[in-house]
């Protein structure tokens, strides 16, 4: 069992972060892991290593620390890394990962190593290359490589022509454990804003599916920067649960530690005095809130489809119609929000549908039309289901209908498991 299979296992969503401190750092001790786990990650990461430049000592230090609090952790080491294959020849970087692993590969927190972020033009064949080296290697490990976020505009820079084809070819190259990308565009202001966030979203859950429904992670945003807002709790629950919703098996949050006044960056998590802000607050109720309520279900479940429902806002390219064996229909009293409708399975092949309110603004109850008359039941706290009311329309006998209505903050999620009625739906 390799460490991701180990989370789904367990029941433990990872939720990591991108750590661009500098070892000394209060983000570069043993204590900072006390940091980490009450932010609610459950996979720590460290500061770039270099094994020329930082003590040994150090880095099993804070993996020491990890295990201790119950979490695992990606280590960054500069021998596993892609800059490591392209410098030099395969031989070379195989003894240098090897090297790594025989360092830190086989310690209890270890959940992986990085092999890069954001491969463009000629990082991309090497990026592959070690990725595929990382599973061949260290296959009870799993390593990190993220993704720049879908746009049309970007494929040109990055110097490819089709990125559906990138993610493809990184998939058979490398058989990832599983597609990540960075993906900020909730905090950009404009009107294409929501609509290039599920693209993206889109674009890498396709890929997913086309290539035997391999999980997918995303990176999200707590850090007002260059063109993006400072996030409030709206914001961030909006994230969390609208990528769930789309598939989301694991997230990574940047950028948790600004350590100095840099660009127009603001209120991180931490701030560049070391201390916790309101965006710590915020973002550490709504994962570990996530992690207890629907975190676990949804990390042994797998993405089938989604529908974006009433008014017309962005949809990323996903279907704005039900086209659903499950939910007939849905309505939202006072027209206060859109809805985002997904549906999963289970390992048995049983069935489960999210809503999630697509507002930044608005609160209220919507409605849930069910096909026939089936079983449904709610998913709530720490996973328990317990069976919904039934309302049926009795005056209409010969169409009857069953109808759950949820109220929804401003991205929030709702999960049922629906036991349909008809054996054989059609």
């Amino acid at each position: 069992m390799n460490t991701l299979e180990k989370c789904i296992a367990d029941g433990v969503f990872p939720i990591t972060f991108h750590n661009y401190s500098s070892w000394g750092s209060p983000a570069a001790v043993p204590e900072a892991v006390k940091t980490w786990t009450d932010l609610g990650l459950t996979v720590g990461r460290t500061p770039g290593y270099d094994s020329g430049k930082v003590d040994k000592a150090d880095m099993l230090a804070i993996l020491d620390a990890c295990a201790e609090a119950g979490i695992k952790c990606f280590v960054p080491d500069r021998r596993a890394g892609t800059g490591s294959l392209r410098d030099a020849d395969e031989d070379s970087f195989r003894r240098s990962f090897e090297e790594a692993l025989k360092d830190f590969g086989s310690h209890p927190a270890a959940f992986g190593f990085d092999v890069g972020d954001e491969p463009a033009r000629q990082h991309i064949t090497p990026a592959f290359r070690t990725a595929a080296l990382h599973r061949e290697m260290a296959p009870h490990l799993t390593s990190f490589l993220s993704m720049g976020g879908y746009d049309p505009g970007a494929v040109e820079w990055m110097g490819i022509r089709s990125y559906g084809r990138y993610l493809d070819e990184y998939c058979q190259i490398a058989q990832p454990r599983m597609l990540f990308q960075n993906n900020y565009y909730a905090l950009h202001e404009g009107d294409y804003a929501q609509d290039s966030y599920f693209r993206s979203h889109k674009m890498f859950t396709d890929s997913c599916k086309r290539n035997g429904d391999i999980p997918y992670w995303v990176t999200l945003c707590c850090s007002g920067h260059m063109n993006m807002r400072c996030p409030s709790e709206d914001d961030l629950r909006w994230q969390i649960n609208t990528s769930a919703a789309l598939g989301a098996k694991g997230f990574a949050w940047f950028l948790v530690y600004v350590t100095e006044p840099h660009m127009n960056y603001r209120l991180n998590p931490i701030d560049e005095h070391w201390e916790r802000t309101e965006t710590f607050s915020w973002l550490s109720r709504q994962l570990r809130t996530f992690q207890k309520w629907h975190g676990p279900t949804l990390m042994k479940l797998t993405f089938q489809k989604a529908f974006f429902c009433l008014g017309g806002g962005p949809t990323g390219g996903y279907p704005t119609t039900i086209d659903s064996e499950l939910v007939k229909g849905v309505r939202v009293r006072d027209d206060k929000f859109e809805v985002l409708i997904s549906e999963f399975k289970d390992a048995d092949g049983r069935d489960y549908v999210a809503i999630v309110n697509r507002s930044l603004t608005g609160s209220g109850q919507a409605i849930l039309r069910w096909h026939g008359k089936p079983k449904v039941f709610h998913v709530g706290w720490e996973g328990k289901q317990s069976e919904v009311r039934a309302f049926f329309d009795d005056d209409w006998p010969e169409n009857p209908y069953l109808e759950t209505g949820p109220w929804l903050a401003p991205g929030q999620m709702e999960l049922y498991r629906v036991e349909s009625d008809a054996p054989q739906r059609l």
